[in-house]
Parts: C-alpha cells; structure tokens; sequence
C-alpha cells in the first residue's frame, strides 16, 4: 500500500475556489470549512447550526472549540440568511440543507456535495490537505501541533510534517 503524499493547491487553483465560492452560498461554506478549518466533507455536511457561535466568534464542530475567522463567519452568516429566506419553516437542526433535507432533521448527503464541488478544480479533501500543508509550513512542521489544531492521528500528522520537510530539501540549493 502507498502513501499518499499532500500537495499544495496552485494559486490558479486557489484563485477559481474562491471565484467559485462568490457565486454559491452554500459552496463558499464548504470552502470555508475545508480550507480554512480543514474540517473533513463528513464533518461539514453534519455540522449543526449550534456548532456556529457568530457572536461570540466560535466554531465547535465535533467538541474542537475553535475561533470563527472573519471570512467563514461571513459565510456561515450569508448562508444563514439564504437558508431562512429559501426555507423559513425548517426545523432541520443541520448548518447545510437541501430541499430534500430542509422539510426533515437529515443531513445533506455525499452526492449533494459532490455536485455542488464537481466544478471546482480541487475537491474539499484537497482543500483540506492544503490548509493542513499551510499550517505545517507555518509551525515548523511540529505534528503535535497538527494533531492538536487538526485533530489528526499521529500518523496522519507525520505524513503532513514529512510532506513539508521533504518540499523544503527539494527547494534547498543543493551543496556544491
């Protein structure tokens, strides 16, 4: 069995995620929690509303207690509104619903999302690893801290830390 190793995102592809998150409300959460919490497709589509803290400015998905950037509370805000103005009687407790979901307490399923991703040039696991590289490379590769922010196991923080320490050998200036 081989090991995938994560690779980072181009800024072309980075470019037309975000491009792309500007024309859909409930994209532009995906992105959000993809790419900048680095939450799991499974996680995002079984968030709850009482996850989002807009006020206090805090995300708890899955007990991870987080602090909400300004651009996913945006997000999560604009889909807030979109969501009552579309469906103002759901009682769905789920963030993310469909008009499938909106009318019971179901989450929205895989198909949905891959769907409503199939366009962008990158999937949200993608977008995830990117975000995982990103705070590899911030934080000196230090799995632990991988592990803690991400809630990665300890092999999956290795594998993120060894993608970064092997990029930066292959970017060094090779001794002469």
């Amino acid at each position: 069995m081989t090991i995938k190793i994560p690779t980072s995102l181009t800024a072309e592809d980075v470019e037309s995620v975000a491009l792309a998150a500007l024309q859909n409300p409930a994209l532009r959460v995906i992105v959000a929690l993809s790419g900048i919490h680095a939450l799991p497709a499974r996680h995002i589509r079984s968030m709850l509303v009482e996850h989002v803290d807009l006020p206090g400015r805090r995300l708890d998905p899955e007990g991870l207690n987080r602090p909400l950037d300004d651009y996913t509370a945006e997000a999560i805000s604009e889909y807030i509104a979109y969501r009552q103005r579309r469906w103002p009687n759901s009682t769905n407790p789920h963030l993310l619903i469909t008009r499938n979901t909106a009318t019971t307490t179901t989450s929205v399923g895989t198909f949905w999302m891959d769907r409503l991703v199939k366009e962008l040039p990158v999937s949200v696991d993608q977008l995830r690893q990117d975000r995982i590289l990103e705070e590899a490379l911030a934080n000196g590769a230090d799995p632990l801290h991988l592990a803690h922010v991400f809630s990665l196991g300890a092999k999956t923080s290795l594998r993120y830390t060894s993608a970064v320490t092997e990029s930066e050998a292959e970017q060094a200036p090779s001794p002469r």
